[in-house]
């Protein structure tokens, strides 16, 4: 584990140096902000795929709901118009 937390180190320095970072602190907040996000997307691709194979269970297809959406948007325009 020593040893892992000692490479570790060392390429983050080095980056720190190649990429211009200002300090560690700078290169670390910047790293873990892209972990996160990376993780979040990840996140939301398992959830879609969650939702997509409750609704295939369901028999909706995206198809069905694209034409509810549609359908509520043009009756919120019609509404705006009057």
């Amino acid at each position: 584990m020593a040893y892992l937390i000692a490479q570790i180190e060392k390429e983050s320095k080095e980056m720190i140096k190649d990429f211009s970072y200002s300090d560690e602190k700078e290169f670390i907040s910047k790293a873990v902000r892209e972990k996160l996000a990376e993780l979040k997307k990840l996140q939301f691709f398992l959830i879609s795929e969650k939702i997509k194979k409750g609704l295939k269970r369901k028999g909706i297809k995206p198809e069905d709901i694209l034409k509810k959406v549609k359908l509520k948007i043009n009756l919120l325009k019609t509404k705006d118009l009057l």
